[in-house]
Order: C-alpha cells, then structure tokens, then sequence
C-alpha cells in the first residue's frame, strides 16, 4: 500500500522540545481501539471519544489532548518489538490514562501503575492470556524514573489487573 502522506491529515503538538506530527491511526489500530472499549464496556460516544493516531515517537506512545480532542498516539515500530497483543495492551494503557484523568494533572508515576492495571484488566476483559498481556514488557524501562516505575512494579500491576479486572477497571490498585 502506497501512501501520499502530504494528502493524510495530520496534526501537529508539543512533546518536550519537539513538534509531533500524528496522522490517523492505520486500520488495525483501530480495529484493537474499538475491541478494547468494547471489552470494557465503554461506550464510543464517551469514554471512547478518542482518536486513535500514528507519529514518530522514538518507539513510545502517549495519551494527549490536542485542540479539545482526546487522542492516543502509538508508534508502530513498538508492534515489531511487542507484536499484536503487545500493541494492544499499549493502547489499553494509554486509554487507561484518559478514562482514570491523568491529563492535565501533575506527573506521578502513581498514575503509570494505574494506567497499567486498567490495561491488564482490559486484556482479561478480552479475554487475552497474562502472558499475552505481558508482551509488551520489553518495551517497558528496567529502572524507576521520576516519571515511570520500574519494569517489575509495572509487571505487578498488569498482573493486578488482569487478576482483577474490576479493580483495574476501577482505575485502582490493591
């Protein structure tokens, strides 16, 4: 498939001292979007009012809002590192961001364990195997950060999530 990108509408907003340019998300990461609200119950016309977008992003993905509109965007190089399930387990936890309003808030890395529990418990919701839903581990940093926990707590709370999906669900932690 050729794509014109200079005919693909894109948006353009701030990360740190860059300008991202995002683009509507390729099909399938749309099709992984909706199966996640649709798994959680959530409904398109409100939790789910988010853009799903592709961009450049040094192999990450975040959950923004740009000019009034929630958006998710996902680099598609991490899908070659983590594959299907792993990118759909980063898009639940990005989703996991907006539906728990981590936006706009001070940075905690609190909300990171939160984000990550949601999306644990939207795989089970999937019905999506643990081991699947920790495909997306090798992508996740080894050491705590001060924005980011470190990889093992983060694993402890997909798993929390997974174990318990309303809890997860909940935007809690036990």
């Amino acid at each position: 498939m050729n794509i014109d990108f200079d005919e693909v509408p894109t948006v353009h907003f701030p990360v740190g001292k860059h300008i991202v340019s995002a683009y509507p998300a390729f099909e399938d990461y749309m099709y992984m979007f909706f199966d996640i609200c649709d798994a959680t119950g959530f409904s398109v016309e409100n939790e789910c009012q988010i853009y799903p977008m592709n961009a450049d992003l040094g192999g990450n993905a975040l959950a923004t809002v740009v000019d009034g509109n929630r958006v998710i965007v996902y680099d598609r190089k991490l899908s070659a590192i983590v594959g299907s399930d792993g990118a759909e387990m980063i898009i639940a936890h990005e989703l996991g961001h907006h539906y728990c309003h981590h936006l706009g808030t001070p940075i905690d890395s609190h909300k990171e364990l939160v984000a990550d529990a949601f999306a644990g418990a939207a795989m089970k919701l999937m019905g999506i195997s643990l081991d699947a839903a920790l495909a997306a581990v090798p992508v996740l940093d080894g050491r705590p950060s001060p924005t980011h926990p470190g990889r093992q707590e983060r694993v402890a709370a997909i798993k929390a999530g997974w174990d318990g999906p309303e809890m997860g669900k909940a935007c809690r932690l036990p």
